[in-house]
């Protein structure tokens, strides 16, 4: 690698530092991380900041356009593959509430993002189930599934996925002071770790 890309690329992982350096308290990371991550690389992230740019401009751009949906879109429509739509969602829901079983039965740390998926499956559920009942009937049928099955096993699939998320993030600091580090998206251990046998 040429010199003037070296430098090019240094002065490209300082400007990002001190973009982060100007963010609000509540966006940064914890105190321990930061302190962490002083003086080195971005591959020592397992994610990019710059990827919370993409995010919060995805976030504005829906705003207008949430709006224009609101104000343009009629309250009645006729819709196409009715029957395969909802009977595909619930195919997904399927595979997922397997997935969420294996998982945490295997004691996978991946159970948080696999609980994750399944309430937010679940809440959309209830959410269109109300949202599209066409009589009183079926409007109070959806609310009594939203409220007591749909919204309850969300809830419990979300209290799961924290549960395991603030496991991990309870061992982080341990980890970095035994030496851990994380390169290219891998933990790796300390020189002098022992190997597994």
């Amino acid at each position: 690698m040429s010199p003037e890309r070296e430098f090019g690329s240094e002065r490209q992982e300082g400007d990002w530092e001190r973009w982060e350096s100007r963010l609000p308290r509540f966006l940064r990371p914890p105190a321990f991380l930061a302190s962490a991550l002083e003086g080195r690389e971005h591959s020592e992230r397992v994610v990019r900041p710059r990827l919370a740019l993409i995010y919060f401009c995805s976030a504005l751009v829906l705003v207008p356009w949430t709006v224009f949906l609101f104000l343009t879109l009629p309250g009645r429509e006729r819709a196409a593959h009715w029957d395969v739509a909802w009977g595909g969602f619930d195919a997904i829901l399927i595979v997922v509430f397997t997935g969420c079983a294996v998982r945490i039965l295997r004691l996978s740390p991946r159970s948080a993002l696999v609980t994750a998926v399944a309430g937010a499956l679940l809440v959309t559920d209830a959410w269109f189930d109300v949202m599209l009942s066409s009589t009183g009937g079926e409007l109070a049928a959806a609310l009594l599934m939203a409220l007591l099955v749909e919204l309850p096993l969300a809830a419990l699939c979300f209290r799961t996925s924290l549960r395991v998320l603030s496991l991990l993030e309870q061992a982080r600091p341990y980890l970095r002071d035994l030496g851990f580090t994380v390169q290219n998206g891998r933990l790796l251990p300390p020189p002098d770790w022992p190997e597994r046998p």
